[in-house]
């Protein structure tokens, strides 16, 4: 059965550069194994400063970017088990996925 995947990667000071790169992995993790994806960051839902992103209204970007899980079998988690740890929001989606009975997946 080919499976959707809900892509999550910490975001919470790191720059657009190293996030993208991040969720790349994801993508290609996927499509190395056939199956589709949700890639949920859009920049303009992010706010940058310093380069880096830092958003004074986390909740509100978290919940624009979790909506479409709902159509996910899946969420990959993209990053080092630290990094995760540390993401509050990959602690909510984690919680989400968990709850919801969707498969969970970590790639670093």
């Amino acid at each position: 059965m080919i499976k959707k995947w809900y892509l999550s990667t910490p975001m919470n000071g790191k720059t657009e550069k190293e996030i993208q790169a991040a969720l790349q992995r994801g993508i290609g993790w996927a499509n190395n194994r056939g199956e589709y994806y949700h890639n949920p960051y859009n920049p303009a839902n992010a706010k940058f400063t310093e380069g880096k992103v830092l958003d004074p209204k986390p909740i509100k970007m978290l919940s624009k970017a979790i909506a479409p899980m709902d159509s996910c079998d899946g969420v990959l988690f993209i990053g080092s088990y630290e990094e995760l740890r540390k993401s509050r929001g990959c602690q909510v989606e984690i919680n989400i996925a968990d709850l919801y009975g969707l498969e969970v997946l970590t790639i670093d």
